[in-house]
């Protein structure tokens, strides 16, 4: 019976940068993986034409956001809600609670789900995670939303590795995942999302003129930050792959933390849920 995973981010490409590699070993396996953006993404650009239209820009990232996804047979939805624009609010926790209860079999819902800390950089990060969090506990409760069939048991919920401090303090992991398999699907996946990693966030971080003029040159540049990223969180997170087992020849790791507000795995159900956790 296959698991239903759930990993929702604030924009069209967050969930890929941020646990790529596990989603695609979760496919891999046979899992039913869907990736949310909360957002349209429909101010992610510089250029004067997508400015004026941003509508343009949003469809624009929802068939680079399905492009993605078909890299490794995911399922994929937009709430649309306006980008820069996420708030907690009624309406939109209520459409919260409708959307993870939907996904999986009526009254069991997702087996896991998958978010960022309500700790980050950009405020729409920031709520979407809030927005998830506030639908936890109203999952199981039937007068909320009872248009929707309730949940009979709480998905567990889990954040993926981040670097931020304020707030929530430093990231803890309680388990890793080796994706030295799948990396380079992380990596084609990210490369799906162009009017991002080649335009947009260049743009924004003044390093557009230093982007080489083909596509594997760019490939290559998104290839060294990920495979950096994951090397560092093997080293980082060690104790964590020792205690689970994993070969000292796994380079290459995604980590997360199970949050408090969902069902609490015991180690043998999350050795269940994580590929490779032991």
């Amino acid at each position: 019976m296959p698991r239903y995973i759930l990993c929702i981010g604030a924009h069209p490409d967050d969930v890929e940068a941020s646990m790529g590699g596990t989603a695609a070993l979760f496919a891999k396996r046979g899992d039913v993986v869907k990736f949310v953006a909360v957002t349209d993404g429909s101010k992610g650009h510089y250029t004067p034409d997508y400015i004026a239209d941003s509508d343009s820009l949003a469809s624009r990232r929802y068939e680079e956001a399905l492009a993605s996804v078909a890299v490794i047979g995911a399922e994929y939805e937009s709430m649309r809600i306006p980008d820069g624009e996420v708030y907690v609010t009624p309406a939109g926790t209520e459409e919260m609670v409708r959307l993870i209860r939907n996904f999986g079999p009526p009254g069991l819902g997702p087996d896991l789900v998958l978010l960022n800390r309500p700790n980050d950089y950009h405020r729409d990060h920031r709520y979407a995670a809030r927005l998830v969090l506030d639908a936890t506990y109203m999952l199981t409760v039937p007068s909320m939303c009872p248009d929707t069939r309730h949940l009979d048991r709480m998905p567990v919920f889990a954040y993926w590795a981040d670097e931020f401090t304020e707030e929530c303090g430093a990231f803890r992991a309680d388990v890793v995942t080796p994706i030295d398999d799948t990396i380079e699907q992380k990596i084609d996946m990210a490369c799906c999302h162009v009017s991002q990693y080649f335009e947009w966030l260049p743009y924004n971080s003044g390093t557009l003129d230093q982007l080489p003029p083909d596509f594997e040159g760019r490939r290559a540049l998104i290839a060294k930050q990920y495979r950096s990223t994951a090397r560092e969180r093997r080293l980082r997170y060690g104790d964590v792959a020792n205690r689970q087992g994993l070969p000292e020849t796994v380079q290459y790791v995604e980590a997360f933390r199970i949050s408090e507000y969902g069902r609490r795995p015991d180690a043998a159900e999350t050795a269940q849920l994580f590929p490779a956790a032991a």
